[in-house]
């Protein structure tokens, strides 16, 4: 096969992202063949050129990229982790066993350096979803009607610096700051989960919305492979919590359903806001 035939690989998990990379690159006449983890990814992948595995089939996930020529992938939509215990290897994933042993140990960036090396040592180039699609990224300063308040901009400041600080430890990409009070840390439920603790705990005892869920990369975050979220439903809970507003990293967050995503938020009367996302320079530019 020669340079123009070769395809962009999508590993594509759940949500809607994996289409979104897949009709972009069309838009632009790459071709593409998307792989979707039965189970994880959405239905709505069949729409365009793939194949579906299960887990534990690793052989065949690189069989498919070489028969497919696909020297590109993008690895985009979330996943479950897998109880190890449970999967069925085939015989590509058992050559494998090592490998795979050591994921059962450490955190989501090592373990997401880990499956990129993997990619590369195979022969693929794995790619950051914002080099295919750059549109998804979030812009900077308010992409909604609402603005954030000064003590909106106090809480964003301080949840930037938490994530900065506790990032290089491998802890979560979010945290809810209110007026000051990290009230609440991503860990490895998620951050719609935590939105949720978030709606349990709400005791402020003032009336009206207050804080911010700051969700960024975390230092050491491999942004080929990882990159922060949101969606309609981040916005949906984010409001059922009572906050005022939702701030990410400009141009390192990607925005699912953009369009759902602002109604939501505009419709809910809170605001998202695109940082930068280092702390210092988040306060300076206050």
């Amino acid at each position: 096969m020669t340079k123009e035939t070769e395809k962009l690989g999508i590993i594509s998990g759940g949500g809607i992202l994996p289409c979104d990379v897949a009709r972009a690159a069309l838009k632009e006449q790459r071709a593409v063949h998307l792989v979707g983890i039965t189970g994880e990814a959405d239905e709505a992948i069949s729409s365009y050129p793939h194949s579906w595995i299960k887990w534990g089939e690793i052989g065949r996930l690189f069989s498919i990229l070489k028969q497919e020529n696909c020297r590109e992938v993008v690895i985009i939509g979330h996943v479950t982790r897998p109880d190890l215990s449970q999967v069925r290897m085939d015989l590509g994933a058992l050559k494998l066993l090592p490998f795979i042993m050591k994921l059962k140990s450490g955190g989501d960036d090592t373990i997401l350096s880990r499956i990129a090396g993997l990619f590369e040592e195979k022969g693929h180039r794995v790619c950051s979803v914002l080099d295919i699609v750059p549109s998804l990224a979030a812009a900077k300063g308010a992409m909604t009607n609402g603005q954030p308040k000064e003590s909106d901009h106090r809480d964003m400041a301080r949840g930037l610096d938490v994530v900065n600080t506790l990032g290089r430890f491998d802890v979560g990409q979010a945290v809810v700051v209110v007026n000051g009070h990290v009230i609440a840390i991503e860990a490895a439920e998620g951050t719609d989960r935590m939105l949720e603790r978030c709606q349990s705990l709400r005791q402020w005892g003032r009336k009206g919305r207050h804080g911010v869920l700051v969700k960024v990369p975390k230092p050491s975050q491999d942004r080929r492979i990882d990159l922060p979220t949101i969606g309609p439903d981040t916005v949906e809970r984010a409001i059922a919590a009572g906050l005022s507003g939702i701030a990410v990293a400009a141009g390192e967050t990607l925005i699912a359903d953009r369009a759902a995503t602002i109604r939501a938020a505009n419709d809910g009367d809170l605001f998202l806001y695109g940082v930068h996302p280092g702390a210092r320079e988040s306060r300076d530019d206050q």
